[in-house]
């Protein structure tokens, strides 16, 4: 014999309810996603599969959480300790802020000095058959090593600001 239990109506929804929420509760677990060629030639991520004859790689998504862990001793225990790290940070920062100027500065001089010595001097522009002029290899040489100069401390100037 089966017996009929009638529940009354709103006592059936608290039970969907709590179901339902049971359910989108559940941890997020890795997920398979689909990798391959669609038609057009075109790099497709899906997470149902592709049609039957296209080649395709499986994927597992990472859903593991991220952060970042602080080192030891990263975290002030006391506000000295804050006090502390806060006049080292700034301290640093002041010499990186120096490194920068003087990189800056260096740059500046060569190419100040490189500007300066692109006019030719006497002898070193020579008089072409029909009336026009060249400079003479003696500019040339005497300009390259300043435009190396300026190159390397142009390099110099944009580790200084990258570090």
């Amino acid at each position: 014999m089966h017996r009929v239990v009638n529940r009354p109506h709103s006592a059936n929804i608290v039970f969907f309810a709590f179901a339902a929420s049971f359910l989108l509760a559940t941890p997020a677990f890795a997920q398979t996603v689909y990798k391959y060629l669609g038609p057009d030639g075109k790099l497709v991520y899906s997470d149902s599969a592709p049609p039957k004859g296209v080649k395709f790689e499986i994927m597992q998504t990472n859903t593991k959480p991220t952060g970042v862990t602080p080192l030891p001793g990263a975290t002030p225990k006391t506000a000295q300790d804050a006090a502390d790290m806060e006049r080292n940070r700034k301290a640093r920062q002041a010499e990186h802020d120096q490194l920068i100027a003087g990189a800056q500065q260096n740059y500046d001089s060569a190419v100040a000095e490189l500007n300066a010595a692109k006019e030719p001097r006497e002898g070193e522009r020579t008089r072409n058959a029909n009336g026009s002029s060249h400079l003479s290899e003696d500019y040339f040489a005497r300009i390259a090593p300043l435009e190396k100069k300026v190159e390397e401390l142009r390099i110099q100037l944009e580790q200084a600001r990258r570090s």
